[in-house]
């Protein structure tokens, strides 16, 4: 029997332990289906419950919180991640622990704002949360690009939005104002000791759709919902990092030069074995230096030597990357274009 199998026989068999008031046997029982199979959240929210019956808070609010994070993003567990984030809010106030207890508090409350448990919790919790200082802008060197003011931000997404919540406390609602692009967005905020703070995040990782975003300023943080231009495509960054752009990069390329396979010509490359003499010891030294280098510089080489008609070889993609080589002929002589 499988390990998942196993997970789910002892999974049921600590449902009816639980429905029989046995939880001790059924605290242990969900133990056994976790050490099978720790990949379902479901396994750790019901052994959460029972470890809150038999006294266990610490537990039970650890427990919470790792079903939360099992099934947090996943369209299909949006009821047990919702009350995974409610549970763990809820013990974790009782443990005192105010700041992981607001957390999920508000992440229940952006999923259900109605749900009146979860409002009145988070309305006890907020005022006992650690205070978040002003952020303060580092200073500049000169000539440098502004430095964005430090301050505390997470993310989490649905399959239709991506929420970004931005903790700046006790911020009046005229105060800050948001600008959404197709790529990017802007924070303004007006601190009351007068100074603006500006907060920029751009190039996002992916396309957002502008007019159906929205923000709301909270008492503890400001809540920025971005709508996704393509629902369901999940964003492994909030922003864009440079190895999305290498890729999105490579990706142009291969669209604006139909026919062109880099892996088809270094193959073919590899395999060209009767050359003149005079160009085998130049041949096997590049060929040496494709085999034993990073994908980066096989791209590089690959991109150079064919935009380039022969004229070019580079090993450097951050340059080459960047557009199309330029045909360089020898001296005294021009390049002509081909016409078929």
């Amino acid at each position: 029997m499988s390990n998942k199998k196993t997970g789910n026989v002892l999974f049921q068999q600590a449902n009816e332990a639980y429905f029989d008031d046995e939880f001790e046997q059924s605290e242990s029982l969900y133990t056994q289906a976790i050490a099978a199979d720790s990949t379902v959240g479901d396994y750790y929210l019901k052994r959460a419950q029972v470890r809150s019956k038999l006294g266990n808070t610490s537990g039970a609010s650890s427990d919470a919180r790792k079903a939360s994070d099992l099934t947090a993003n996943k369209s299909d567990q949006l009821r047990q991640y919702f009350k995974a984030l409610y549970l763990h809010g809820k013990w974790a106030f009782e443990l005192k622990q105010y700041d992981e207890a607001a957390e999920s508090l508000r992440k229940a409350a952006t999923i259900n704002p109605s749900h009146e448990e979860v409002k009145a919790l988070l309305e006890k919790t907020e005022p006992l949360t650690t205070p978040v200082p002003e952020p303060q802008a580092e200073p500049e060197a000169e000539g440098a690009e502004p430095a964005r003011p430090k301050v505390r931000h997470e993310w989490y997404q649905t399959d239709d939005f991506v929420i970004l919540e931005v903790f700046i406390k006790r911020v009046q609602k005229d105060a800050a104002a948001v600008e959404f692009g197709e790529r990017a967005v802007s924070l303004s905020v007006k601190m009351a000791t007068g100074s603006e703070n500006n907060y920029d995040f751009d190039p996002l990782q992916h396309n957002i759709v502008a007019s159906e975003s929205t923000f709301e300023v909270l008492s503890t943080k400001i809540e920025i919902r971005l709508k996704k231009a393509q629902p369901g495509v999940k964003w492994s960054h909030l922003e864009q990092t440079d190895e999305d752009q290498a890729a999105k990069s490579l990706s142009q390329l291969g669209s604006s030069r139909k026919g062109v396979s880099w892996d088809t010509i270094a193959a073919d490359a590899e395999k060209e074995a009767k050359l003149k003499p005079s160009e085998q010891g130049v041949n096997e030294l590049f060929q040496s230096i494709y085999r034993d280098a990073d994908p980066d510089t096989r791209r590089a080489m690959m991109k150079s030597y064919v935009e380039s008609n022969g004229t070019s070889l580079s090993t450097d993609w951050s340059s080459v990357g960047k557009g199309p080589v330029e045909t360089l002929p020898p001296t005294d002589t021009f390049a002509k274009p081909y016409s078929s």
